[in-house]
């Protein structure tokens, strides 16, 4: 596949990194004209192969180095967990860590999904009159507490 101009991988590269097509047309090709020939200059060269196969493997350049990112923050946060759990100092001042530390482990963690707050919803298959049996049960049940307490605070009297 033929490389690209310099002003194409420019262009290339700015959308890559977010900018709208006419945005990146702007800069990579000093362009001072209208919006409407600008916007339509940049569609254009989306429309070209090459340019469009290079900003694809750039966004997946991208990818792949946030995820080694997160990885990396991955590791270094159960890293560090596992030593002040196994030695309960930490190793580069090796003191007890800070809650302070802690926090900014628990938040590093959090980032890259190393904790997560789960919830886990059984769901059972009840008709309608188990349903209805198991309210009847409850509101009993809150009736005869009730009961309970007011026998008890009228002895109080």
């Amino acid at each position: 596949m033929d490389k690209l101009t310099p002003k194409q991988e420019a262009f290339a590269q700015a959308v890559a990194g977010g900018k709208s097509y006419a945005d990146a047309y702007r800069s990579a090709y000093a362009s001072k004209g209208k919006h409407q020939t600008v916007h339509s200059e940049g569609s254009k060269l989306m429309k070209d192969p090459k340019v469009a196969h290079r900003i694809d493997a750039l966004i997946g350049l991208k990818e792949r180095a946030i995820q080694r990112k997160a990885v990396s923050d991955r590791e270094l946060v159960v890293g560090k967990l596992r030593r002040w759990v196994e030695d309960g100092v930490d190793p580069t001042t090796h003191e007890e860590p800070t809650a302070a530390q802690l926090q900014a482990a628990q938040l590093l963690g959090r980032t890259v999904a190393l904790f997560s707050d789960k919830q886990v919803i059984e769901k059972a298959d009840r008709s309608a009159e188990d349903v209805a049996a198991e309210i009847e049960r409850r509101l009993s049940q809150a009736e005869a507490d009730q009961a309970i307490e007011g026998s008890g605070r009228s002895e109080l009297h």
